[in-house]
């Protein structure tokens, strides 16, 4: 249990508390191992608390994919100066996404958010939900709007960057894992171009009888 500055009452700061002990068990334990138990010692209240704030386990999770905490939230809107211009979307997108990853103080977040829902059928459902959501909004404000397949290319493209920032952060896949920051990006930002450009369309593959 990391260190705390004591019993906290019930204040405005003591649900955010919670939420961040709750996230450290989930990355480090695993969600099924977590309990309401193990996160009100970890955060130093009582366990009615938690159940006061989120009612139950499946409650804390259903918070932390919807909170600021969540990099899903960076696909709700993208900045005005985005809008229309599909290669400085692509590269803000990829920085502003992989640098929440890059940094030690979000990054457990993620890594117990896709932990627990890529292990839980009941978290799972909630991360689909909180994904698909959150790429509608994208698609949306994006550059391309207007085309009828606008969420099928957000949707392409925010996969691409979720599978990318797996591979290099949780699974720690060489030599995506040991590149520098700058590096990876370069990479990362022209393959993210292609997926949003408007010049790339299907092509069937035909299959010999």
């Amino acid at each position: 249990m990391r260190a705390r500055s004591g019993r906290r009452p019930g204040d405005s700061g003591t649900r955010e508390q919670i939420l961040e002990s709750a996230l450290h068990l989930f990355a480090e334990r695993g969600y099924a191992r977590t309990t309401i138990r193990a996160i009100a010692e970890d955060a130093q209240v009582d366990p009615a608390l938690v159940h006061h704030f989120f009612d139950n386990k499946e409650g804390v999770f259903d918070a932390a994919v919807n909170s600021p905490l969540s990099v899903a939230s960076i696909f709700d809107q993208l900045p005005p100066s985005m809008v229309g211009d599909g290669t400085s979307e692509a590269s803000w997108l990829a920085r502003t996404y992989l640098e929440f990853w890059e940094s030690e103080e979000t990054r457990y977040g993620m890594t117990a958010i896709y932990r627990a829902g890529l292990a839980d059928s009941a978290t799972s459902e909630t991360l689909r939900a909180r994904v698909e959501e959150s790429t509608k909004k994208w698609a949306a404000t994006s550059g391309y709007k207007d085309r009828p397949d606008a969420e099928t290319r957000a949707t392409l493209a925010s996969s691409h960057l979720i599978g990318l920032a797996l591979m290099r952060y949780v699974l720690k896949v060489h030599p995506l894992a040991e590149m520098d920051f700058e590096e990876f990006l370069a990479w990362v930002v022209p393959s993210l171009e292609m997926r949003l450009s408007t010049d790339l369309e299907p092509r069937r593959t035909q299959t010999k009888d």
